[in-house]
């Protein structure tokens, strides 16, 4: 026998070795291979037809889903030459004996019935990917798994199952499409198994006794999804669509029917009850995904058992899956310590195009699912018109999900009968698909003339239920008109106390201050390394700076105060979870949190110190280099409980561009939209430091674009008390508002940025505006209002320009909701001053852009000649070179303190 020889050889010797000392240790078209260069026919070999079909077995586990039917359309048929070549040779052994082990049974049978068997187990209405696994354990649970499921004559209970949710489905859609035929309703007609599925999971998770499943939809199905799997009331469903006004007050926005969120429970014949929460969503709806495992994630670790009780159930569709950066995000983020929720379970409603976009113009892979198998994620692949195979797979994504708490992608190929909405004409551009489309009947009939040709008689339970599902539709109907909705509220009981805040609620102040006898306590125990605890000598000296700051009651930094309000916040009993790339040791080397023993590599986490009987009521974590992701799954968290402070640290502050969908979609509007409250805080690192465009600017003034009727809070602080009051006022207020901070880097070491420990102490409290007082007000010829870390420059130049007495610094710390009423207070106390805004930033960036308009209808006289002192209107946030920005920087102070002086 001759080898190939070149770069390659060694891997075909190996391998041949491999072969030669166990033929079945190698894959099945390899031994056809090596048979082949041998020179001997498969019969002329020792082995015999078992072996034969145990190589049929290999290559159907490996390859079967190529070949499987997979698609209701029949548009494609798959064909595998692994397994063409194996079958060929078997067929001059069909009618030998074999013995088999499928699925833990032992079998004996000829080879051509073994064939079939494979075949309709691996080939059938099911395909399966699992040989990318990485350990064989986990190969083999779904090779038994998917055996002995697959290989069983379907039983009575999941046929009527099965049957009631298609019907349920159809009679759903036929009503809506008779009664709302002008209507938008992104209906599942071509996918009403996506009902079984989402109903067989629900029912299996009751039986298993978990408590809390968290969805994340999409618009495919969703009102059929809250009709039909989630029992909400025809009425209200019916009044959505129609348009109706349900919500209260005039910031409340609403949405369309089909982006709505819900919260019920679910109860089995046994009593047990299942809370379910189903997520809204915007438009682009990969963004929920994050989101509900998120939601999912603080569910489970508030129960404690590593998310063995919650499912978190995302569904998909095929283009967004595929198409979608955010999916390689999720997937990585789902698998990791600090945001695994035990597992999700992804179903894909594969409509096979996309809008108008067909899988070869929008992907370049065989399956719209295959990035999932980057994180080692089992794919199922399942015919959409096939409702008992659908069943049968929800079954298992659901076992894995228990038995190894990790993700699982279900790929439910299927059509739409419909375009991409009702009213969308799908022949225009997909002719032949829709031919075949309009030729196929409903889902629901060919499984009746199915179960007719079993022979199975009619079961009067499922006919009963689906008459009381039509008569419910009907009389559902005839009162929505009138029907004022009455569903409980998406987030629980623990939110029902907290207001919904206007602008003026958030500007009232709110108590902050820690006893300074307890608050010195508190911080030092939190900054106190263990004994014996080899820590570098330069983060010792670290934590020796804070005890020596805490006990003296001096020079409290911005990493101290921070650390200060975490401490006190956990000893007051909340809970605190942080998380941003780098966010342990901190970017700019300012955190360092957990503290790494240099002998032995063991780690201590000194602010756990706070509350020593609740050690994980902590929480801090590295972030992949994810922020869409991250932030979206942060943002979820947030919406569990309102008395955890969770927070995300941009590396920088322009990384929240990435992020932006985020903002957009749920930060800012969830709350018009939906009803969402959330305290979630985004740390924002901002500063001009000649450091070039891109790690200069938070991009403020995209954030206050987004401000209206007090949704969220933008503050830029520039002491380390203001950081640690606006923290603290996070779960303190009576209210939960998003919160931007617009977080220092340079001020982080500045000499001149610290507080004393008064400034923390009990009747103290945030300040929006800080003006401080002056011997001899009538002196103030000129106010300069500015906000960020140039009111430290400020202060400098105004002393050494002799203008300390005559030139008042005003800093805006809270950028909004504007604090009007103090800064009006400020400026009436100097009437004869001129007053000026200052900014680093573009005029056409920062602060100023929303600013001035806040500050004419507040009735301040801002509207002088030259109001403001800026950068030139710029495209970029920033230059590259530190010379040319201290040379602008400087010529703004000039401005600032000399330009339009009156004299």
């Amino acid at each position: 026998m001759e080898l190939p020889i070149g770069g390659d050889s060694a891997f075909f010797l190996d391998l041949y070795a491999r072969y030669r000392r166990d033929p079945g240790s190698v894959p099945a078209d390899w031994v056809l291979h090596f048979q082949s260069l041998d020179g001997a026919a498969p019969d002329d070999q020792a082995t015999s037809a078992n072996r034969l079909a145990h190589d049929l077995l290999d290559a159907y586990r490996r390859y079967g889903h190529r070949e499987a039917r997979l698609d209701p359309l029949a548009i494609e048929v798959g064909h595998d030459p692994v397994l063409a070549r194996l079958r060929a040779t078997a067929a001059a052994h069909a009618r030998e004996t074999v013995h088999l082990t499928l699925g833990g049974d032992s079998r004996r049978m000829s080879l051509a019935e073994a064939e079939a068997l494979m075949r309709a187990i691996y080939a059938g209405g099911v395909g399966i990917e699992a040989d990318h696994l990485p350990e064989e354990a986990e190969r083999s649970w779904w090779h038994d798994a998917v055996e002995r499921s697959l290989a069983a004559t379907p039983e009575d209970d999941l046929l009527a199952s099965a049957f009631v949710s298609v019907a349920l489905a159809d009679e759903f859609e036929s009503f809506t499409r008779v009664k709302f035929p002008t209507k938008k309703r992104f209906g599942i007609e071509g996918a009403e198994t996506a009902m079984v599925f989402v109903r067989e999971v629900l029912s299996s998770a009751l039986a298993a006794g978990m408590r809390d499943v968290v969805m994340g939809g999409m618009h495919r199905g969703r009102l059929a999804t809250l009709a039909v799997a989630l029992g909400k009331s025809p009425a209200t469903l019916f009044a959505e669509i129609m348009g109706r006004d349900l919500v209260d007050g005039e910031i409340f926005t609403g949405d369309v029917p089909y982006h709505l969120g819900y919260a019920t429970e679910l109860s089995g014949r046994d009593g047990r009850t299942l809370r379910l929460t189903l997520l809204p969503h915007p438009s682009h709806l990969m963004v929920v995904a994050p989101v509900a495992l998120g939601l999912a994630r603080a569910v489970s670790r508030a129960a404690g058992d590593g998310g063995a009780g919650t499912l978190c159930l995302l569904l998909h569709t095929d283009a967004a899956f595929s198409g979608q950066g955010l999916t390689a995000e999720l997937l990585q983020v789902g698998g990791l310590a600090g945001y695994r929720a035990g597992g999700s379970i992804h179903l894909v409603v594969n409509n096979q195009i996309g809008f108008t976009t067909l899988p070869s113009e929008g992907r370049c892979s065989r399956y719209c699912t295959d990035v999932a198998k980057a994180v080692g994620a089992p794919v199922l692949h399942v015919n959409g018109d096939d409702p008992v195979a659908v069943a049968r797979v929800a079954r298992l994504a659901l076992g894995w999900k228990r038995d190894f708490g990790r993700d699982v992608v279900v790929d439910l190929v299927c059509y739409r009968r419909n375009g991409h909405n009702e009213l969308d004409e799908p022949r225009f551009t997909q002719p032949d698909m829709w031919r075949r489309i309009d030729a196929r009947p409903p889902v629901r009939s060919h499984l009746a003339a199915a179960i007719e040709r079993a022979g199975r008689p009619p079961d009067p339970a499922a006919a009963a239920a689906v008459a009381a599902f039509r008569d419910s539709l009907q009389a559902g109907y005839a009162s929505a008109a009138d029907t004022m909705p009455n569903e409980p509220p998406m987030q629980g009981e623990a939110w029902a106390d907290l207001r919904h805040a206007t602008e003026r609620d958030i500007l009232a102040p709110v108590a902050t201050g820690v006893d300074l006898d307890r608050l010195r306590a508190v911080g030092i125990a939190a900054s106190t390394i263990p004994d014996g605890f080899a820590a570098h000598p330069k983060v010792a000296q670290f934590y020796e700076a804070r005890l020596h700051a805490i006990r003296s009651g001096a020079g409290v930094n911005f990493a101290s105060a921070e650390a200060l309000a975490f401490a006190t916040l956990l000893a007051d009993g909340a809970r605190i979870r942080l998380s941003g790339e780098d966010t342990v040791r901190g970017t700019f080397t300012q955190r360092h949190t957990v503290v790494h023993d240099g002998r032995d590599g063991r780690t201590c986490t000194p602010v756990k110190n706070a509350r020593p009987d609740a050690p994980d009521a902590f929480e801090i974590f590295n972030s992949p280099l994810s922020e869409y992701g991250v932030l979206g799954f942060e943002y979820g968290h947030s919406l569990f409980d309102p008395n955890q402070l969770t927070l995300w640290e941009a590396q920088f502050g322009d990384f929240l561009n990435i992020a932006q969908a985020a903002v957009d979609q749920y930060i800012v509007s969830a709350e018009s939209k939906w009803g969402l409250k959330s305290g979630l805080v985004l740390l924002l690192p901002h500063g001009l430091e000649g450091q070039g465009p891109d790690h200069s600017s938070a991009r403020i003034e995209r954030l206050t674009q987004l401000c209206a009727h007090g949704n969220v809070i933008v503050a830029q602080p520039t002491t380390p008390a203001n950081l640690f009051h606006l923290l603290r006022r996070q779960i303190c207020a009576p209210w939960r508002k998003p919160l931007f901070v617009i977080a220092p880097k340079s001020l982080l070491r500045a000499k001149a940025a610290v507080s004393p420990l008064t400034d923390f102490a009990a009747e103290t409290q945030f300040r929006p505006v800080i003006a401080e007082p002056c011997q001899t007000p009538e002196a103030v010829r000129r106010i300069v209002l500015c906000s960020g870390k140039i009111a430290y420059d400020l202060e400098r130049q105004r002393h050494d320009a002799g203008r300390a007495e005559t030139v008042l610094p005003v800093r805006v710390e809270q950028i909004y909701p504007v604090p009007a009423d103090a800064l009006r207070s400020v400026v009436e106390r100097h009437p004869g001053a001129h007053c000026v805004w200052l900014q680093e930033e573009p005029v056409n960036q920062g602060v100023w852009p929303s600013l001035q308009g806040e500050l004419a209808r507040a009735g301040l006289p801002m509207l002088a000649a030259r109001p403001v002192v800026a950068r030139p209107a710029s495209p970029v946030p920033a230059g590259g070179s530190v010379e040319r920005h201290e040379r602008e920087q400087a010529a703004l102070l000039r401005r600032a303190l000399h330009e339009g002086w009156p004299e």
